[in-house]
């Protein structure tokens, strides 16, 4: 790396950059329910409505039966939402903020990771919530390692992060970025087993597993929740490669757009 790479890499490890960006989240989720009555209580609601479609309808339709597989699905559909809440929204973090960026001096890649730490914020409000729900009407028990997806999720949140920067710098050259996104997490939902368990698809199918990003990241998740076991080596190894190639790209991206990218808002 020379002087220039450093010097725009260290603003990632500067803890007033992280403070402004939990800041930023903070004021987002405040508008977010200010007016609303049941306020951050909505965040719940859709994952929640989304398990009981799926747990009711899906079973019927499966040709192989998953066992427990409503809290399969609870396990499955917080972080899923986290992906694509965050993926999608990515899309707009600079374009709604240019406004800002033009009269202030502050890293402009503050607000993708301003909206992903809000995401993130929601996915752990909702996943504790409807688990410890779960539990208590018996669907789920209570297992030790369910301690461990925080420390999982770790290196899923830089992924996101890193992902979410990429597309947050392109978006003002294409702005069709964010129907881009929303079309490929749509598809990306069926490819990625949310709603049905890897073990239903053919070999060949599974192989191909490895290859999806979102696999490997949501597959300790199901594991450590739903499975109760701890991930091996090779998905945390496989997680902890992904994010290493996600940083590189994203920097890569950021580094690239980031000189006119002003110009086009």
């Amino acid at each position: 790396m020379n002087q220039g790479m450093i010097r725009q890499f260290g603003i990632f490890l500067n803890p007033y950059y992280w403070q402004t960006a939990v800041l930023i989240a903070k004021n987002g989720l405040a508008r977010m329910y200010r007016n609303s009555f049941l306020g951050i209580l909505w965040t719940l609601f859709q994952p929640l409505t989304m398990v009981l479609v799926y747990a009711t309808v899906m079973p019927m339709i499966m040709r192989s039966p998953t066992s427990n597989y409503t809290l399969y699905v609870i396990v499955s559909f917080p972080v899923w939402g986290f992906f694509s809440a965050s993926i999608i929204g990515s899309s707009q973090s600079i374009l709604c903020n240019g406004e800002t960026l033009k009269r202030c001096i502050v890293s402009s890649s503050v607000f993708p990771i301003a909206d992903v730490l809000r995401n993130a914020y929601t996915f752990f409000v909702s996943f504790t919530t409807i688990y410890i729900a779960a539990m208590c009407i018996g669907i789920a028990h209570f297992d030790i390692l369910i301690f461990l997806v925080p420390f999982y999720f770790i290196p899923i949140l830089i992924i996101i992060g890193s992902i979410a920067i990429a597309i947050a710098f392109i978006a003002p050259y294409i702005r069709d970025i964010g129907e881009l996104a929303s079309i490929s997490m749509t598809m990306l939902f069926w490819f990625t087993p949310v709603v049905y368990q890897v073990q239903m698809l053919p070999p060949v199918a599974q192989s191909f597993m490895h290859f999806n990003p979102f696999f490997i990241m949501i597959r300790p998740i199901q594991m450590l929740a739903y499975g109760h076991m701890l991930p091996g080596i090779t998905e945390t190894l496989h997680l902890i490669v992904l994010a290493g190639i996600a940083v590189i790209l994203g920097f890569s991206i950021y580094r690239i757009c980031r000189r006119n990218y002003v110009y086009y808002l």
